[in-house]
């Protein structure tokens, strides 16, 4: 996937075609021709972390055989936002992000997905590579197959967030079955969560003042300052190991029209994790209120129905049940608070509204959860 023919650019800017014409013929073979080549770059930076792009191709795989055309999505380092520069070599998420979609489009990851019955649950990858500061990774754009984004600012549906669990716990049977084969997984590059506090603390303080005046505000104020132990919290709650995405929310996948297929990108944060993580962060920071409050056995099913049969049809073996999986997700639950908070200063409100922001709050209330967390 990477060659010393193509290297990484700096900006959309600097694609050429005789650059775009080798990345397609590494993907495509060798004699292709590229035919016409154009590019559109988003109306609004809002979203995207990284320079980003969409590039439009036409060519002829051989000579005199026909045109076809593909649709496809870059990004780039950012090259104008200093903390998202800085964020992102510190804590390595370029790297991270080249790294899962080489190991994504390995041999190993396509059979263990054929096997479970899914198409590829990430998109296909046409090449990616990072050099000193530069990261270049061409994807294919999910959009010319009909998916699309789907972020009500009140939550996702119950129908999309099982399509969206199912989906992401084969990709979680799949780091089990590398971690198996070969006793760690390459993608094991700690992320230390206190990388998140200056966002914990600000969206914290938005939760408190939403609070003022009620008995909730007086607890808020006192997960805050219990803020090292809220950052530690996975590491008191262990079940199994996986690769996770990190970051899982409805901005960070793309759902087909009938909400049948989900397909999962931005894996900047990917780590080796509690697979649970993935699934509280999805549930708090996406779900409508009722998945959580009505829906959670059934969700949970979901998941577990995925992942243990991905698991069996691929012959790898865990020493976990679904009884296992509720009670560690009963225990996370802080864990989820605490992404769903650091969410805040970003997606509030114009991707979460005040109604969900108080219904995930009152609901984790009521679980009992604040209170045993400051206990």
């Amino acid at each position: 996937m990477e060659s010393s023919l193509v290297s990484p650019l700096s900006s959309p800017a600097e694609i050429s075609q005789p650059w775009l014409q080798q990345v397609l013929r590494q993907k495509l073979g060798a004699s292709l021709k590229l035919n016409t080549w154009s590019i559109r770059l988003p109306e609004t930076r809002s979203g995207f972390m990284s320079e980003v792009c969409f590039v439009q191709t036409r060519f002829s795989i051989s000579e005199g055989s026909p045109e076809e055309n593909r649709s496809l999505f870059a990004k780039f380092m950012p090259d104008t936002d200093k903390d998202s520069m800085e964020a992102m070599k510190s804590c390595c998420l370029a790297e991270r992000e080249v790294g899962f979609y080489k190991r994504a489009f390995s041999e190993e990851f396509k059979v263990f997905c054929g096997n479970s019955g899914l198409d590829n649950p990430v998109p296909e990858v046409y090449w990616a590579g990072i050099k000193d500061d530069k990261i270049t990774i061409v994807l294919h754009d999910l959009c010319s197959d009909g998916f699309r984004l789907s972020i009500p600012p009140e939550g996702n549906s119950l129908k999309q967030i099982k399509c969206i669990l199912a989906t992401v716990a084969v990709i979680h049977g799949a780091g089990i079955a590398t971690i198996k084969k070969h006793g760690k997984h390459p993608g094991d590059v700690p992320l230390d969560n206190s990388t998140y506090r200056d966002f914990i603390v600000g969206g914290m303080s938005k939760l408190i003042k939403m609070f003022e005046g009620t008995t909730t505000f007086d607890t808020l104020k006192a997960i805050l300052s219990q803020l090292d132990r809220l950052l530690t919290v996975e590491e008191k709650y262990p079940l199994l190991n996986t690769l996770i995405h990190g970051d899982l929310w409805s901005a960070n996948l793309m759902l087909s029209q009938d909400d049948q297929k989900a397909c999962i990108f931005d894996w900047q944060f990917a780590r080796v994790g509690n697979m649970v993580c993935d699934i509280v962060t999805l549930l708090l920071m996406s779900g409508e209120a009722s998945c959580y409050t009505e829906h959670l056995p059934e969700i949970l099913e979901c998941y577990w129905k995925s992942f243990e049969q991905s698991l069996k049809k691929n012959g790898v073996t865990v020493d976990i049940s679904f009884q296992d999986l509720v009670c560690n997700v009963e225990s996370m639950w802080i864990f989820g608070y605490l992404f769903f908070s650091a969410s805040l200063q970003d997606l509030f409100p114009r991707f979460i509204t005040e109604d969900r922001v108080l219904s995930v709050t009152h609901f984790l209330e009521r679980k009992g959860v604040f209170k045993k967390f400051l206990s």
